[in-house]
């Protein structure tokens, strides 16, 4: 079996996380109640306690910040492969998983006079995907070989990140018109990843040909950083401005293996089959995460019933770094010096957004939101951490009620985004003589609904 037809064996196209992650996007998550319904375009507007990571300087400049409790309750998120295991047959997958959430609450000291303390917990990112499909069936593959080969083959992908951010808020006022405040977070991430892929061939004459590739890796990490923010309330307009410095790595551990076998195939075109074979697992290896220097600005403009909210945030790149700097490893078939790091960086993107409220009564408060959610992911990076290459936007909208002294919020939000792939070889005519390379471009399309419950006690 030559290299080629390696080519047929393996599915349409070889699924992995690019199609499914969004693990380089910096506004995929809202936090609190209206600052959700507004996108999160709240750095110059923000009313609530989610303030203790829009904008720190603000929460001085309300009047009595109470408990606020954001609980994203369900998102379904579908997600469409344009001909992905075929001509005219297209690949779906789709989940309903609860939605992360954020919790806050004023912590009152006498001591503290004007100034104000809070605790927030909020999950910065979060990701978990599973996708396994396979293919057992006999099929006329290798032209050396009459008839039809057996064939199975598979394909595993499993990829899970959660990162958790726990902060403390100080904000103090400068004057009646102006406060500052800063958040300290914590930052603690975990991720996982397994890709799976197994495919093996007996023909009616010759040798059976496999091909195994496993890839994994597992690692944990804490971390701290600041942010600074400044609010000012020149009514009917407000403004404000962010600043969030690099973290600092405090530590974290981890784990990386591989294991690549390749037997009956030709991979040079000599009519040789080669062998191949190259195994590796490193354990208890140090980690290393970084988040970069961003900067946000924002405001908010009240006319009659309706308030204006626009926010722009921009995010410094990130150069290469190491999360696992792992040991150089012999090759057991080759002799090569080969390595398994897990290598991260990052390009600097803006996103943008804007929102609109509509006062119908003293009670009522009608909502709604557009916002950008750009890939900082470098095309072409050596990073295999990060694989989200796609765009996103949000369009988010609901409403906000009083009941009795509580205020409760109730919305959807509306995520979408695509992007080009590279199509191979259809699956359902494995035994195409054409052109075994790249013959079109598929589209990959995503869309996710979120349902927000939430309230301010």
């Amino acid at each position: 079996m030559n290299k080629r037809m390696l080519m047929l064996l393996i599915f349409s196209f070889l699924l992995n996380g690019k199609l499914f992650a969004q693990d380089s996007q910096y506004w995929n998550i809202q936090y609190g109640t209206r600052s959700t319904l507004l996108g999160g375009a709240v750095i110059g507007s923000v009313t609530d306690l989610s303030a203790t990571y829009y904008n720190p300087g603000a929460v001085a400049l309300f009047d009595d910040p109470k408990l606020i409790l954001s609980a994203q309750v369900y998102q379904l998120e579908t997600i469409t492969v344009e001909d992905g295991v075929g001509l005219g047959t297209d690949l779906d997958y789709s989940t309903i998983v609860p939605s992360p959430s954020f919790f806050a609450f004023n912590l009152k000291f006498d001591f503290l006079g004007d100034a104000r303390l809070a605790f927030s917990i909020l999950t910065r990112q979060k990701m978990n995907f599973e996708f396994q499909t396979r293919l057992i069936d006999s099929l006329d593959i290798i032209e050396s070989s009459p008839g039809k080969e057996n064939f199975a083959g598979g394909i595993s992908i499993q990829r899970e990140f959660n990162e958790l951010w726990v902060g403390l808020t100080y904000s103090t006022k400068l004057n009646e018109m102006v406060g500052f405040g800063l958040t300290w977070y914590s930052a603690y991430r975990s991720q996982t990843s397994s890709n799976e892929t197994i495919i093996q061939v007996l023909p009616s004459v010759g040798d059976i040909a496999s091909y195994t590739d496993l890839r994994n890796y597992r690692y944990n990490n804490l971390r701290t950083l600041l942010k600074f923010g400044m609010g000012m309330n020149l009514q009917p307009l407000t403004l404000g401005a962010t600043v969030t410095t690099p973290s600092i790595n405090i530590g974290g551990s981890g784990s990386v293996g591989t294991h690549f076998f390749l037997n009956g195939i030709d991979t040079d075109g000599d009519s040789t089959n080669n062998n191949e074979f190259d195994s590796n697992f490193q354990d208890e290896i140090d980690s290393e995460y970084k988040s970069s220097w961003a900067v946000g600005i924002g405001g908010g403009y009240k006319i009659g019933k309706f308030k204006f909210h626009v926010s722009a945030e921009w995010y410094d790149a990130l150069e290469k770094f190491f999360v696992l700097d792992t040991e150089p490893f012999v090759s057991q078939g080759s002799g090569q010096i080969l390595t398994n790091d897990l290598i991260h960086e990052l390009k600097s993107v803006t996103n943008y957004g804007i929102g609109i409220d509509f006062f119908s009564s003293e009670s009522l408060i009608i909502s709604g939101s557009f916002v950008t959610d750009f890939s900082a992911r470098i095309p072409g990076t050596e990073s295999n951490l990060t694989v989200s290459t796609w765009d996103i936007y949000h369009l988010s909208g609901g409403t906000t009620f009083r009941l009795g002294k509580s205020e409760f919020t109730v919305g959807l939000e509306y995520a979408f985004g695509s992007e080009e792939i590279d199509q191979r070889i259809d699956i359902t005519n494995p035994g195409n003589d054409g052109d075994s390379g790249i013959v079109k471009q598929s589209e990959v399309t995503m869309q996710r609904i979120k349902l927000l419950v939430g309230f301010v006690l």
